[in-house]
């Protein structure tokens, strides 16, 4: 009797005993090929060297694709231009224009920055991750993306000028006719800015950051330009006294190559998009960066409104005096987020004993720094040491901002950025109140600093009992994990 059985099944063979052919998609290639890195040469063979080696460089699709965008070369070179122009520019105005007059301008363009940031938190950040799975619809995207920063700008600008007094006034006064010009002026400024941050997205979003380098260069060159030209239009500004017109062309000046480079920017960009959507195919886009909207409004306050309730409560020449002082506050954050944000970031320790000499180098020569803006901001001495003593304590903060956010925490950072700026922001608008319930508002310039002095202890007694609450509270829920901090 015959017994039947089975086939045998070979290694690499089907039940027929014919070989098997491999699925492509059963084991899809892991090897990503980066046409942005160079090619090692072979050791031994003729003629093969490491410069003939080197791949072509070509665009990525993503902001991950390596080059200039996935190092931050170019968003980084664009921010600190931005800051060190922004700082060249007051100091040229400072220098050009009494403070008392020079104040009412820093109210404008904190209005301007506040109005911008509150109508697109993250417009620009968002368009990052989003444009790059837009596929065709990159043009739309960005089209949208633009109309909606200039709606909301426009609109919030219109209701910031009108609530906050003054900046409209001072706008206004460059223009014949009735008060809502310079309610309009305002708004237009706030649009253009807003779109501004659009076209910074944008750029980065589709591989190209140095045009965001160049944005800034633009910005800081004409500020500049324009600063020079009113100083001798119109003779200096020695004297005292709150001038509305001097502080409207200054606040102009600044404002001027933002609403300038509104049109052309928007239309590069946008045929910029409609290109890159013709070469590259639809994915699903991410989900809107929620939480860095809130981080990104959170700084924005703390940075802008900050001054400007000194000015509107003390009056433009503490208020200016305070600003500058400020400037140096804003700018040990800027270098600590860079210091974090560099590969590998930094341990707290190593941020505090990096920035901590430095701190403490600058307020020793804090009268001589003042001094270079002029005789009214070298008063003013103390007020930056306690400051830099508040911006000491605040390293802690930026540091656990930075280690939430590597740790991939969504909500986490959003929340410290407000429940830092907003008790900042509150207990400085109650010593400012105080002060000025006092009869010391309204002073000239050089005597600010006894009058900032208060202003200034504030803000460092929040920062010393957020340093605190930072240390108490967050090691206990940093052993969380990153998906229960959601």
């Amino acid at each position: 009797m015959r017994v039947l059985r089975a086939p045998v099944s070979r290694p690499g063979t089907s039940a027929t005993g014919r070989p098997e052919r491999p699925d492509p998609c059963a084991d899809p290639p892991t090897v990503t090929i980066d046409p942005t890195r160079v090619m090692p040469a072979v050791p031994g063979v003729p003629g093969d060297d490491p410069v003939a080696a080197t791949v072509p460089r070509l665009r990525s699709v993503t902001p991950a694709g390596g080059g200039a965008v996935g190092e931050g070369r170019g968003p980084a070179a664009a921010s600190a231009l931005g800051a060190l122009g922004g700082l060249a520019g007051w100091l040229l105005a400072a220098r050009t224009v009494a403070p008392d007059r020079l104040g009412a301008a820093v109210a404008v363009v904190a209005v301007v920055a506040v109005a911008a940031c509150v109508a697109r938190p993250d417009r620009g950040a968002a368009l990052v991750p989003r444009l790059p799975a837009a596929g065709r619809r990159a043009g739309r995207v960005v089209v949208r993306g633009l109309a909606a920063a200039v709606a909301l700008g426009a609109g919030v600008g219109a209701v910031l000028a009108v609530l906050v007094p003054g900046p409209a006034a001072t706008l206004g006064a460059l223009l014949p006719g009735p008060s809502w010009l310079g309610v309009l002026l305002v708004a237009a400024a706030a649009a253009a800015w807003a779109a501004g941050a659009v076209f910074d997205g944008v750029v980065v979003a589709l591989d190209r950051p140095w045009w965001a380098t160049a944005h800034g260069a633009v910005l800081v060159a004409g500020r500049i330009a324009l600063i020079l030209a009113v100083g001798v239009l119109l003779g200096g500004g020695a004297a005292g006294g709150v001038d509305r017109g001097w502080a409207g062309w200054m606040a102009a000046a600044w404002l001027a190559p933002v609403l300038l480079w509104m049109l052309p920017g928007s239309a590069a960009v946008a045929v910029l998009a409609r290109r890159h959507g013709r070469r590259v195919e639809t994915a699903a886009p991410p989900r809107v960066l929620g939480p860095t909207a809130v981080a990104r409004l959170g700084a924005t306050l703390l940075h802008q409104v900050v001054p400007l309730l000194v000015v509107l409560g003390l009056g433009p020449g503490p208020g200016m005096v305070f600003f500058v002082a400020w400037q140096v506050v804003t700018a040990v954050d800027l270098t600590a987020v860079w210091m974090l944000g560099r590969a590998g970031g930094t341990s707290r320790r190593r941020l505090l004993v990096t920035l901590g000499p430095a701190l403490a180098l600058v307020a020793a020569g804090a009268a001589a720094l003042l001094g270079v803006f002029g005789p009214d901001y070298a008063a003013a001495a103390d007020v930056l040491r306690v400051l830099l003593l508040g911006a000491a304590f605040r390293l802690v903060i930026v540091h656990e901002l930075g280690a939430l956010e590597a740790a991939g925490r969504a909500w986490s950072p959003a929340r410290l950025h407000l429940s830092t700026s907003v008790p900042t922001l509150l207990v400085v608008g109650l010593s400012v109140a105080a002060v000025a319930a006092t009869g010391l508002s309204g002073l000239p310039s050089g005597t600010a600093g006894t009058v900032l002095l208060p202003v200034a202890a504030a803000y460092t007694l929040v920062q010393v009992a957020c340093c605190v609450a930072v240390l108490v509270l967050f090691p206990t829920r940093s052993r969380i994990r990153p998906e229960e901090q959601l």
